[in-house]
């Protein structure tokens, strides 16, 4: 072996350390923490996986149901989950607030979607002056949600609508029958059991609020050492909400043989309050983030000095979208 060969070689070796040393092996099986079971917020999962869109990137995606966004933001940061898909930015702003590692890596739904739905009787926001709307709890992103739409709509929360903590969406519906509140907000599922029953809808504010309600987070220690398993997670999603957004009969097709459950009349008529509100290729609304940003702020909840660059990466989203146009499977 002579000299130059030798030199040759250990370059090639030391480079090939060095390429390992900065990416790392990537991740084949990977962990989702979903704070819903909604058809609104899992169909372009389901969607992707019932298509083989997962598979094709070579991935296997494991589902895991966490009550409350918190909650699952521990998990991924205590690193039992890779990614996550939550209900509004509120906890990723909180969270990265105190220092945790998370961020907002993608948007499933750039408006809320959430239905407003009133006592019988109740037909227009106009007419909910003076009376009680119910909502999760005090910050929470249903009162955050209303509060905004209430002063889209000239109205004074606290003043000219009272607002009131009444618990989950089933508390929330106990109420609206028992006739202890005017009006609440409701995913498209309930609000379509509620008008069934011949509550009037008074809203639905996933054409109306341009604020994000389901979210992609992930912590940037992942997004750092697996970058191309992100930016193929991100690609299959993208397949399947381009494909939830445009077909309504195969996603749910789709989302039934990927394990949702539901009353066909049901979901068939949730999918026309929600599909609204997907992204055609999980672009984030930053304007909408900021609203939240800005709430949180002003209520002392965060220190004044925080950004969204802090809490928004989508740096790999954007890759995951050029590839795709590149590969021609980007829609315009």
């Amino acid at each position: 072996m002579n000299f130059k060969f030798k030199i040759l070689l250990a370059t090639i070796l030391i480079f090939c350390v060095q390429a390992n040393q900065v990416h790392p092996q990537e991740k084949k099986n990977i962990r989702l923490v979903l704070v819903s079971l909604s058809w609104n917020s899992e169909i372009p999962l389901r969607v992707a996986m019932a298509k083989g869109y997962f598979k094709e990137q070579g991935l296997n995606v494991e589902p895991i149901f966490i009550r409350g966004g918190p909650v699952a933001l521990a998990a991924m940061v205590s690193g039992d989950a890779d990614f996550g898909s939550i209900g509004g930015a509120q906890a990723v702003i909180r969270a990265r607030s105190r220092g945790l590692d998370v961020s907002i890596i993608g948007s499933i739904s750039n408006t809320t979607n959430y239905a407003v739905v009133g006592a019988k009787g109740i037909k227009t926001v106009a007419d909910l002056k003076g009376k009680i709307v119910g909502v999760t709890g005090a910050g929470s992103f249903s009162d955050f949600a209303v509060r905004t739409y209430l002063k889209k709509n000239n109205m004074e929360p606290d003043k000219d609508v009272i607002l009131r903590a009444v618990g989950n969406t089933t508390m929330r519906a106990a109420a609206l029958e028992a006739g202890l509140v005017a009006a609440a907000p409701f995913s498209p599922e309930d609000a379509v059991r509620l008008t069934a029953k011949g509550f009037p809808l008074i809203v639905n504010l996933s054409e109306s609020l341009a604020i994000p309600q389901s979210i992609l987070t992930a912590r940037d220690t992942v997004l750092e050492k697996y970058p191309d398993t992100t930016k193929r997670f991100l690609k299959a999603l993208i397949l399947g909400i381009q494909l939830a957004k445009k077909n309504k009969k195969e996603a749910i097709k789709a989302g039934y043989e990927a394990g949702l459950k539901g009353e066909p009349d049901i979901v068939n008529r949730a999918y026309d309050l929600y599909a609204p509100g997907l992204t055609p290729d999980l672009s984030i609304a930053v304007d909408g983030i900021q609203l939240m940003l800005d709430e949180d702020i002003r209520a002392g909840l965060v220190d004044k000095k925080m950004t969204l660059e802090r809490v928004i990466n989508d740096r790999i989203l954007k890759q995951a979208q050029d590839e795709l146009r590149r590969e021609g499977r980007l829609s315009p």
